[in-house]
This record gives structure tokens, C-alpha cells and sequence, in this order.
């Protein structure tokens, strides 16, 4: 038994290594980088902002969702009336389901959720990941520039509408004006800050 799960696995990893072979090193960036929605899911665990985490599986649900519907659409379009579908039509293969890029939207759906949920900081950083797995969909011949932007519009666009800003609820802001009204008849006003976080 043992002997046959050593084939078995040899076999798969050689078979895993022709594929993982065949492609370039920003090919398999682009394939793996796709999954930007999972590390985005760990970050917002990590935070426990659960209503972040559901927020982003809206985001990103959807994103993939219309995503695979335009390519179903656009295939079966092809098939019949290829002129009406070119915008679909793969740089490499000619099959047309390339519209919008799948990969490219899933990415920056988490960009999109990144940067609205809990701003630039990691808003940026996402973005430029997301930014790489298109263009190495383009640079694959897998995707045309039209396709791509379109994924990443569609993804960043969906997951930042239905994301809001975290507000840290151990983190507690108060600002308070005081006004008094001196002898003199002068008014003084005190503006004070306090800001406080419990760990």
C-alpha cells in the first residue's frame, strides 16, 4: 500500500511539474496571487472584524459570480456569432471566455475591500499585487489590456461598494468643547481630545 501511494504521488508531483514547468515564474505569480481575497479574509481574522470578512465574501462572491456569468454568455455567443463576442476571444487560444479576466478580478476585489475597509495603508500594497497578476495575464497571452482592465474595474469597483470603513471598536475618540464666559464678558473656549484603546 505503501508503495502504491509513493507511485502515486511521484506521479502527481511530476505531472504538477510539467505544468508548473511549462509556465514562467510571473505566470505562476498571476495564478497564485489571484487568491488576494484569502489573505485579505486571514488579515480581516486576524482583526476579528467579522463584519469585514462578510463583507468581503459579498464582494468578492459577486465579483466572481458576474465574472463566470459574462464568460458562460460570452462562450455560448461565440459559438454561434463570433463576430458579436470578439471582445471575449483569448489572445491564445481563441476560445471565448476570456472576458472580463477572472484572475485580475479576483485580486483586486480584495484591493478594492483593502482599501475601503481599512484605508491606504493596506489599500496601496493590495492594489500593486493586484496590479502584477494582470499584467502577467497579459504578459501570458492568456488575457488582452481590455479584459484585464475590465476585471479589474468589476472587481475593485463591486468589493469597494459593498465594503465600509473599519472603525476599531476597542479605540474610543472624544472630543469635547467647553465654553465658559469670563468676568470680562470674553468667551474662552477649551477644545480637548481624548483618545483612549483598551488591549
Amino acid at each position: 500500500m505503501y508503495f502504491k501511494k509513493s507511485i502515486l504521488s511521484l506521479l502527481v508531483f511530476f505531472c504538477l511539474f510539467q505544468q508548473i514547468h511549462a509556465k514562467s515564474a510571473f505566470q505562476i505569480y498571476g495564478d497564485i496571487f489571484q487568491f488576494l481575497p484569502l489573505a485579505a479574509a486571514t488579515y480581516t481574522l486576524v482583526k476579528k472584524d467579522y463584519e469585514g470578512l462578510g463583507q468581503l465574501a459579498i464582494g468578492s462572491g459577486s465579483t466572481l459570480a458576474i465574472t463566470y456569468a459574462s464568460k458562460l454568455t460570452f462562450s455560448a455567443i461565440g459559438r454561434t456569432h463570433p463576430n458579436a463576442a470578439s471582445i471575449s476571444k483569448r489572445p491564445d487560444s481563441g476560445s471565448f471566455d476570456g472576458f472580463p479576466s477572472g484572475h485580475t478580478a479576483s485580486a483586486f476585489s480584495a484591493a478594492g475591500f483593502m482599501q475601503h475597509r481599512y484605508g491606504w495603508k493596506w489599500g496601496v500594497p493590495t492594489t500593486v499585487l493586484a496590479t502584477l497578476v494582470g499584467i502577467s495575464r497579459v504578459v501570458a497571452k492568456r488575457h488582452t489590456i481590455t479584459q484585464v482592465i475590465s476585471g479589474a474595474i468589476l472587481g475593485y469597483g463591486l468589493s469597494y461598494i459593498v465594503s465600509s470603513k473599519y472603525i476599531d471598536k476597542n479605540t474610543n475618540i472624544q472630543i469635547d468643547i467647553d465654553t465658559k464666559k469670563l468676568d470680562n464678558g470674553v468667551e474662552d473656549k477649551q477644545v480637548s481630545l481624548l483618545i483612549s484603546h483598551s488591549f
